[in-house]
């Protein structure tokens, strides 16, 4: 790599905060290189961000219904207001993502998805977890040994 020599003009003040940035390992050449490589590289993230942004339309805030999968697509109203969301919340919002989140949501049964969407709505969630089930199914309380009460006179009575 050759180096191509340049002269800069600098205003007192920016001449002493170059010499103050110096060291003996470090000359101002150094230190102009150094910036000039630090911008360099920061305009570089942002153009690859900008590119990844336009080629991937689930980085956007928002998502459209065109998106969505045919087998979810009833359930589109309720992923496009929940997006928003997880991007607020931190959410990585990729294809990649997006996809792990359709098969996610198509694992839980059918009559299920609706709710657990709109509980990550209302909770602000930014992912989507399968609805809790209790392990005990509810007894008929008038069969419920407690419901019944032992009298001296009749015995067990409801």
């Amino acid at each position: 790599m050759t180096k191509e020599k340049v002269t800069l003009y600098l205003e007192p003040d920016m001449k002493t905060w170059l010499e103050s940035k110096t060291n003996p390992e470090l000359k101002k050449s150094g230190v102009v290189r150094n910036i000039i490589r630090d911008k360099m590289n920061v305009e570089s993230r942002r153009k690859a961000k900008q590119l990844n942004t336009i080629s991937d339309p689930f980085n956007l805030p928002t998502i459209t219904a065109g998106l969505i999968p045919d087998d979810l697509k009833q359930y589109s109203d309720l992923l496009i207001e929940w997006w928003p969301i997880r991007k607020q919340k931190g959410g990585s919002c990729t294809k990649s993502v997006a996809e792990r989140i359709f098969k996610t949501l198509r694992s839980f049964p059918s009559q299920d998805r609706k709710e657990a969407l709109e509980k990550a709505i209302s909770n602000g969630w930014k992912d989507i977890f399968p609805l809790k089930k209790s392990y005990k199914p509810e007894e008929p309380k008038n069969n419920h040994p407690a419901a019944r009460v032992f009298t001296a006179r009749g015995g067990f009575e409801l």
